[in-house]
């Protein structure tokens, strides 16, 4: 038998030498690179084919550039907007009969005209005055009248361009003229967008939620909602989404403007500018005829910045006492648990003081100021902070965080009585 070295040596001598063609190594070598060459084409091709897809699925899914608002016509001096949902002709007929008592009106147009569970009926209508004017009128129900439509609020149509939406916040509408609703979730915010919009949300400082409107109601454009009576205009949010219509898209928020309040009867809110600030001071310049006095409230959407100490009317200016100023004080209460106190500033911080030992304030707690202007306790009452820390069970004292940023103040709207008062 023979060895494996032998079995070797045997066939090295039985093999052939290989000796390559004339060529061979370029014929190699052309081969290979035509090799890459192909799998660099399909390799790009999936790429291509991939981009493609993805680029559908975005269109598709509604990934990519974010949704925005089209511009609607202006139809002169009024909103080129078509009414919101069905237009209910009855309802335009007794508005207007409304609005002509207090003086003729033409060329109205109908924004909304529709029945609603809170309110009963709403109607808002656009249309020249006897003067020419271009106005904007709102319309509820009196539930204490067999829902007799009243006028509510009666107002300068607003710029037909730049609007986005318009709104109604008060606690005057659904009584009598002027008269304040007896629920202590009385207060309404009644908001209509502009089309293309597909949900609106109203948020107000005077409550921890928010009211957010159904997107595919038949008027998903038009929102009533009830607040707390603490609740107003000036703490009011209303924006605006737009959701495309297709599989997965993406909301977009595409505008947020401050709540409009005016009902007859309300507190009105003078904007105010603020110039300078001195210590726990600020001034401030508002519009001429402001009817701004001494005592009055200074507030933002968040809560009480301070109140009025001075003005100066030559220069329509007015200087402002912090909350946190040493020179602030006044009344308060818890919301909800209606536990009373007082505040006053120390110069940085803000204390309630002369709580009952047993009353129990926890930390977060929100706590309001009646507003001298409304002249109710309850109704449009700021928030002026929320506790610190807990309450300790034997203290008559808790330390408040003011809800209002009082480091960044740019503007601030001054809480007048109403101009019937």
């Amino acid at each position: 038998m023979h060895s494996p070295a032998e079995l070797r040596a045997g066939l090295v001598e039985l093999a052939e030498p290989v000796t390559p063609t004339e060529g061979y190594e370029h014929r190699v070598l052309r081969r290979a690179r035509r090799i890459r060459g192909r799998r660099r084409f399909a390799s790009g091709t999936a790429a291509a084919v991939c981009l493609a897809v993805l680029v559908t699925m975005f269109r598709v899914l509604g990934i990519g550039s974010a949704a925005h608002l089209a511009a609607v016509p202006a139809d002169g001096p009024f909103l080129g907007w078509p009414p919101v949902g069905d237009v209910d002709t009855g309802l335009v007929r007794e508005a207007t009969s409304v609005w002509g008592r207090a003086g003729p009106h033409t060329g109205i147009r109908t924004l909304v005209a529709t029945r609603n569970m809170h309110l009963r009926s709403v109607v808002v209508l656009q249309g020249y005055d006897e003067q020419g004017t271009a106005r904007l009128a709102f319309f509820t129900s009196d539930q204490s009248a067999s829902d007799a439509l009243r006028l509510r609020a009666d107002r300068p149509a607003p710029d037909p361009v730049k609007t986005q939406a318009i709104s109604l916040v008060s606690p005057r509408l659904t009584g009598a003229t002027g008269e304040v609703s007896t629920d202590g979730w009385g207060t309404y915010v009644l908001a209509i967008a502009m089309p293309g919009v597909t949900t609106v949300r109203a948020s107000s400082a005077a409550i921890d939620v928010e009211m957010v409107g159904e997107p595919d109601a038949p008027t998903s454009r038009l929102i009533v909602y009830s607040i707390p009576l603490q609740g107003t205009a000036e703490t009011t949010t209303i924006t605006g989404f737009v959701r495309p219509d297709r599989p997965l898209a993406r909301t977009t928020k595409v505008f947020e403007v401050a709540g409009e309040g005016g009902a007859v009867g309300d507190a009105r809110a003078v904007p105010a500018e603020v110039t300078s600030r001195t210590g726990q001071h600020l001034v401030v310049t508002f519009a001429e005829g402001g009817a701004v006095r001494p005592g009055q409230f200074a507030v933002v959407t968040e809560g009480l910045v301070g109140r009025v100490a001075a003005v100066d009317e030559t220069r329509s200016e007015a200087t402002i006492d912090l909350i946190t100023s040493p020179a602030f004080s006044g009344e308060v209460y818890t919301n909800i648990s209606d536990v009373p106190g007082s505040v006053r500033g120390t110069g940085e911080k803000l204390v309630m003081e002369n709580v009952p030992v047993e009353g129990e304030i926890y930390q977060g707690n929100r706590v309001l100021m009646p507003d001298p202007s409304q002249r109710s306790r309850q109704i449009g009452a700021v928030t002026i902070g929320r506790a610190t820390t807990d309450k300790a069970a034997d203290a008559d004292t808790v330390e408040l965080t003011p809800t209002a940023d009082l480091a960044r103040l740019e503007k601030v709207s001054i809480m007048t009585p109403s101009a019937g008062r």
